[in-house]
């Protein structure tokens, strides 16, 4: 199933794309030497789920729009596994295809001579850094460096070096470095040797091997930055990174809610116990809310070990005599939980005398490294045995549970294993926060150990990934603290939106977008090469030529408008009829089509929210859910759902007033609480409302810290939520700090409170004034 971009991922990719075009079009553009000017250099700084491929994927096709022959792109990874994946990603119906259109996708080992020289086919070539890191090429063993000896011809690489066309050009290179934090400076030389025009990085921990940074510091020394700064004759300077807030990938429910951490000094079999009970918890929980996934768990362990003593583990005995650890999980797995042995993988280097003591039909063994990554994937596993080899490359956001031996000098790194299952499975937060947490059970040899490890994955995840909670304990009866359940069972009816009366001026709208399928001027866009020529032995400056080129590159309109609302409001892609004939124009993408078709699709957008409203309905409504608390920090409350909650000083004060008034109500956790959607353009497309209060048939939702929404129209639809019939069963009421009037201006911000609602008769915001925190919960409850 292919994925839409996020409005977040696609202003990233578009901001990768217009530094491309600032620099390609600077005629002061510097040179490395008289035939290659300094490659175009960004590198994408995202955490581990954020969607680093899909945004380079949609920044390459654009960036492929503006050149001409048509470019190749070779996309290099670590590991042959990311590899192999990537490549099922992109080909024709993977999940990422639709993004590179007009690409073909090959391997670099498969590229032809042929391919190389078709200068009107774009090509995507897939490889490892093994296939080419090889210093001493000429007398090296790798196949993109060997010359054929039948033809004489050069070879893979020196081709890909001069890439010319048959008639003569030389097609542009992209080099895309996914997990960049790998490069080195003879990866780097070899890839410089082929003089891309661009490369383009990614990674969530940025590190830049020097021959890198030299060229790097070419691009410093014409006015680029490694962070946003401002000169202050020359306004913004363009910048080398392109930074993903963690914030946004937290809003779009990409990556788990929160991190628990328990430091065990117990046996093995206890914290397998205890982890598989939690384990099928949480897939009934699953089950039960249609949430379409099952958990799973991976168990990382030394490999052949002695468990009980260090010493090696001997592959000549029996297999029920081994003491390996992953023997012993798997036996406990199958022997003791009655755990489908079809369902576990152990994917280690684990030695077996499969002469004498082979291991059973049913054991699952995948001991191949890369070679047997494709295999194992395709199993769809549950339990997953490992050790650090399967750490590069994997991640399954269905996994939610992980065993963690760190005893007897393990060096397992758990910051490494968190990074792989923080992925959050359906890209959408559940209402009970298990579904939403990667749960984890270390096994250390003392007490002492644990806090140094607790600290060491909050300092790394509050570095990288702030929004995301961690958790700790060490005894058991801890971890239950922290989980609260409800007194009681209460619901919240479930907020949608109404675009019915939408669907007419939408259908107008496509109806008078201008068919540029009949207009053969203004769709052709013109494009500039801006050339530097330097006469040699004259001692003369270089001269920059300017040379036009009749066109740039056509997409088709539907393309444009589609990707142009993406980053504005997804939704409205649904609501779209894009059979329309309109939409089969094809522009080329620096015409004044082009830029008219983005402007349209924000008049559709518009169009969109302003005629669309939020209703609800009672078939399909929330019910709150058990809460994850700190205990340190959690106080307790009478009258609330839950028996404590830990929150901040001005969250307190509005909570100990509504505890006061003696109503039902509960804490709402955000995000993975009850949420309503916004009608309003940018990243944050619902609303996680604070307090869920109930009185007399009615939920009132209560925010202190939502009066910035009404300053746009989304805040208004907020407040008038009713059903078809006009009746109100959920009402949001919005509190700001200070005193503000009707027209939003505030009188005052350091005195009093003013409660937000809509007057009865008009439907016009009101804004009432409160001197205290009481008031202002009393106010908020009335009518």
């Amino acid at each position: 199933m292919s994925i839409q971009l996020l409005p977040f991922q696609v202003r990233a990719s578009q901001q990768i794309v217009n530094r491309y075009f600032k620099l390609t079009s600077d005629p002061k553009r510097p040179s490395v030497h008289k035939s290659w000017d300094v490659p175009f250099y960004q590198a994408l700084s995202a955490l581990t789920g954020a969607g680093k491929t899909p945004i380079l994927a949609d920044a390459v096709a654009q960036i492929r729009s503006t050149m001409s022959p048509q470019p190749i792109v070779l996309w290099i990874s670590k590991a042959k596994a990311v590899v192999d994946q990537t490549f099922t990603n992109f080909e024709p119906g993977g999940k990422y295809s639709h993004l590179i259109p007009q690409f073909t996708v090959e391997y670099l080992s498969d590229l032809t001579p042929q391919q190389i020289s078709d200068g009107n086919t774009a090509f995507l070539a897939l490889t490892t850094v093994g296939t080419f890191n090889q210093k001493d090429k000429g007398d090296g063993t790798l196949k993109v460096h060997k010359i054929s000896q039948d033809s004489g011809a050069e070879s893979l690489w020196a081709t890909l070096g001069s890439r010319k066309t048959g008639v003569g050009q030389r097609r542009p290179l992209v080099i895309v470095y996914d997990e960049a934090q790998n490069l080195a400076d003879q990866q780097v030389e070899l890839l410089l040797e082929l003089e891309p025009d661009a490369i383009l990085v990614a990674s969530a921990t940025m590190r830049v091997p020097g021959r890198l940074g030299k060229l790097i510091d070419r691009l410093k020394d014409h006015g680029w930055s490694d962070v946003v700064q401002s000169d202050p004759k020359e306004g913004p300077l363009p910048c080398l990174v392109t930074a993903v807030s963690s914030k946004a990938v937290v809003k779009a429910e990409l990556v788990k809610r929160q991190v628990v951490l328990g430091g065990y000094t117990s046996i093995m079999e206890t914290m397998l116990d205890e982890m598989h009970e939690s384990m099928k918890a949480a897939a009934e929980k699953a089950r039960v809310i249609q949430a379409g996934f099952e958990p799973k768990a991976i168990y990382v362990c030394r490999t052949n070990i002695n468990q009980e003593d260090g010493t090696p583990d001997l592959p000549s005995k029996p297999f029920n005599e081994r003491k390996a650890p992953p023997i012993l999980i798997w036996r406990y797995l199958v022997e003791q939980k009655k755990v489908d042995p079809a369902s576990i993988a152990v994917y280690c280097d684990l030695k077996f005398d499969r002469m004498s003591h082979p291991p059973p039909a049913d054991f699952k063994l995948f001991s191949g490294g890369e070679q047997d990554f494709a295999v194992f994937s395709a199993g769809n596993y549950k339990h997953i045995i490992f050790n650090q080899s399967l750490q590069e490359g994997w991640d399954d956001p269905e996994c939610c549970f992980a065993y963690i031996d760190k005893s007897m000098g393990s060096d397992v790194q758990i910051e490494q294993v968190i990074g792989r299952v923080l992925r959050q499975p359906g890209a959408r937060y559940y209402q009970d926060p298990d579904l939403n947490t990667a749960s984890f059970y270390i096994r250390v040899d003392n007490k002492q150990e644990f806090p140094r490890i607790l600290k060491m994955v909050k300092e790394k995840l509050g570095a990288d990934l702030p929004e995301v909670r961690v958790e700790g304990y060490s005894d058991p009866k801890e971890r239950q603290r922290v989980r609260h359940e409800p007194k009681k069972v209460l619901t919240v009816p479930s907020i949608h939106i109404d675009a019915s009366e939408a669907v007419q001026p939408l259908t107008q709208a496509v109806k008078n977008l201008h068919d540029y399928r009949k207009d053969p001027e203004n769709t052709v866009g013109q494009g500039e090469v801006y050339k530097a020529v330097q006469p040699i032995g004259t001692g003369t400056k270089a001269e920059v030529q300017t040379q036009s080129t009749p066109h740039s590159h056509r997409v088709m309109a539907r393309w444009i408008v589609r990707r142009e609302m993406l980053g504005l409001y997804p939704e409205v892609v649904k609501a779209i009829e894009w059979s329309k004939g309109v939409f089969d124009a094809r522009v080329e993408i620096t015409s004044k089509a082009a830029a008219a078709l983005r402007s349209e699709a924000e008049k559709l957008v518009d169009t969109y929210l302003s005629n669309s409203a939020l209703v609800f309905e009672e078939e399909n409504p929330y019910t709150v859910g058990p809460l994850l608390v700190n205990p340190a920090k959690a106080k307790p409350f009478t009258n609330a759902l839950h028996d404590t909650y830990d929150l901040s000083p001005l969250e307190y004060s509005v909570a100990e007033a509504i505890d006061e008034t003696g109503l039902d109500w509960a804490r709402n956790p955000s995000p993975g609480g009850y949420s309503i959607p916004l009608l309003h353009k940018g990243d944050t497309h619902r609303f996680f409302p604070d307090f869920l209060v109930w009185k007399d048939g009615v939920v009132f939702a209560i925010d202190p810290k939502g009066g910035h929404l009404l300053l746009k129209d989304a805040g208004l639809k907020l407040l008038n939520i009713q059903d078809e019939n006009g009746k109100k069963k959920i009402r949001v009421r919005l509190i700001s700090v200070g005193r503000w009037n009707d027209q939003v201006q505030c009188l005052s911000d350091n005195a009093g409170y003013t409660v937000w609602s809509l007057t009865k008769t008009t439907q016009k915001l009101k804004a009432t004034p409160v001197e205290t925190v009481k008031e202002a919960v009393e106010t908020a409850l009335k009518g």
